[in-house]
């Protein structure tokens, strides 16, 4: 039914099984009503609480490029199973919500975990026996959060890119597009760490001086993740540069009595400054 209750139930089914039989009550429990109760509400108070409006008025001509393609339904093809780089699709009728598909990537035949000498058995999908489909994610933070696929078989964004075909839909990229949707990907996760990093820095100016740390330190990892997605694809120096102020700000707030808020105040300005270098 699509409720956060029903996807924590198939997470379990999905990934806590013991074999692939997936017997309830051999192969793995379903959760209590109150497990599910209290997943839901942690997956409720986390990240993002509303989807992109693509397009947004990015300012690099690669990652700009890069959008372009991702919204073509009739070249990159990419928003039809992440509509506004979410987690639903839509193949013009209406809204198919989270949909599974099929990607291929359990018949990549040099995965990783199947080159060393250890017996990995497939993983089928959805559905007994599967049906070798699996969940769409949203893309948004995808940039930062490899290795990609349910098996971690691909590590860098631009391969994932190059592998997100579902069921023979026919998308053809050349190696130049499938750079400019990932950089377009890598934009819009640092877009997101720089959101949350402003609302973690300005949430610590509002609590008491030993609640302070925590924030800082979440805000300097988010940091982190901008300037190393950003890096990794050879985006946006100008951008990096603020980002690194704004990380060494952070820090120096975390390990600062007196001063602490005025370095968090500077931070917040470069993280800004960092943003408005990266879409208009």
């Amino acid at each position: 039914d699509g409720s956060l209750r029903s996807f924590a139930t198939g997470a379990v089914i999905q990934h806590f099984t013991k074999t692939l039989n997936r017997v309830p009550g051999k192969d793995f429990r379903l959760p209590t009503s109150d497990e599910l109760d209290a997943l839901e509400a942690f997956q409720l108070s986390l990240g993002r609480q509303q989807d992109l409006v693509l397009p947004l008025r990015l300012k690099g001509t690669v990652p700009k490029r890069g959008q372009e393609i991702f919204l073509d339904n009739k070249l990159g093809k990419c928003n039809l199973c992440h509509v506004n780089a979410g987690a639903t699709a839509n193949f013009g009728a209406a809204s198919l919500g989270n949909a599974n598909f099929n990607t291929g990537v359990e018949d990549l035949p040099d995965q990783p975990a199947r080159l060393t000498t250890q017996k990995v058995p497939p993983d089928d999908g959805f559905h007994t026996p599967g049906d070798g489909t699996f969940n769409v994610p949203p893309l948004v933070e995808a940039a930062d959060s490899g290795p990609f696929f349910h098996n971690n078989a691909i590590e860098t964004i631009e391969g994932a890119v190059a592998q997100a075909d579902p069921q023979g839909a026919g998308i053809e990229l050349d190696g130049t597009q499938i750079v400019a949707i990932a950089a377009f990907l890598r934009v819009i996760n640092t877009l997101e760490n720089i959101r949350q990093s402003i609302e973690l820095l300005e949430a610590s100016l509002e609590v008491p001086f030993e609640e302070r740390g925590r924030l800082l330190a979440r805000a300097v990892r988010e940091t982190d993740d901008s300037i190393r997605v950003l890096k990794g694809g050879g985006l946006h120096a100008e951008a990096v540069a603020p980002l690194q102020e704004a990380r060494r700000l952070a820090d120096k707030a975390v390990r600062s009595v007196f001063f602490g808020r005025r370095h968090t105040k500077e931070a917040i300005g470069e993280q800004k400054k960092a943003r408005a270098l990266l879409v208009e």
